[in-house]
């Protein structure tokens, strides 16, 4: 049913450039017509004198947290250019923020012990303080740079641990306004806009006038990848059309398909 609902349908994701891949084949295999409007972009690094304490130390950890695929991927570019063997990594047990996190972390041959079915922070936090003891156990928290706190306060207010974070990306707004994809998004607008955080948000807003679609254009409704962005939606009193729990190509196929229905 829901791959009827997408059929010719045009669908515009707003991840940064070189990671809607696996999104945008679930949709097209749904027959829709995906287009890609990168608002955000990653820049992947991190503070040097931070970086190179907690590497040096990294054996001491009892647990690793990735907050994103962008913090697996940031932290593991930086982790080889010092050890040649993975199984430097040590003993540390890990934990992922959702299933893409997890999916990074499983090209550099890793699995990860907790991944709580709610694709956020808190959610982690929870689930790792309810199935394990954590008090004086020293954690590493790996995020970016607009990552919320909540994730390392639980932790080590509530948890007891003893926390690290490392932020190894930073997120910032991509300026589209004088690509291509923009040209086509003013010119043909779109059924579905499809929000995967809240910074994608906010460059929509920022960048908005030079978004402004041509008359005659597709007035897109709103998908939302996660209550936090959803919520930064309504705040800019953009209806949300629907809310993808996960963030998974079924998960957004399945949302995509739940917005135009209500249309």
């Amino acid at each position: 049913m829901s791959e009827a609902r997408l059929k010719g349908r045009r669908i515009v994701l707003t991840r940064p450039e070189g990671s809607a891949a696996a999104w945008r084949a679930a949709l097209e295999k749904a027959g829709a017509e995906v287009a890609e409007l990168p608002l955000i972009e990653v820049r992947l690094g991190a503070e040097q004198e931070t970086l190179g304490e907690i590497l040096a130390g990294i054996g001491e950890y009892d647990w690793v947290i990735f907050a994103s695929a962008n913090g697996v991927r940031g932290f593991f570019a930086r982790f080889l250019e010092r050890y040649r063997d993975i199984r430097s990594f040590g003993g540390a047990r890990i934990a992922c923020v959702g299933p893409a996190t997890e999916a990074a972390l499983r090209a550099f041959h890793l699995e990860s012990d907790l991944t709580p079915e709610t694709s956020d922070g808190v959610s982690l936090a929870r689930a790792l303080m309810g199935e394990h003891d954590l008090d004086n156990q020293k954690v590493l928290v790996v995020t970016g740079n607009l990552s919320p706190d909540e994730l390392p306060r639980l932790l080590s207010e509530e948890g007891l641990a003893i926390v690290d974070t490392l932020r190894v990306y930073e997120t910032a707004p991509a300026d589209v306004a004088a690509s291509d994809g923009a040209a086509a998004f003013r010119r043909e607008g779109a059924d579905l806009l499809v929000f995967a955080s809240p910074s994608a948000v906010e460059s929509f807003l920022h960048q908005a006038a030079s978004l402004r679609l041509d008359p005659g254009a597709r007035q897109p409704r709103t998908v939302a990848v996660g209550p936090t962005t959803a919520e930064t939606l309504r705040r800019a009193g953009i209806p949300v059309g629907a809310v993808a729990e996960r963030p998974t190509p079924e998960g957004i196929r399945d949302a995509a398909a739940a917005a135009l229905a209500a249309r």
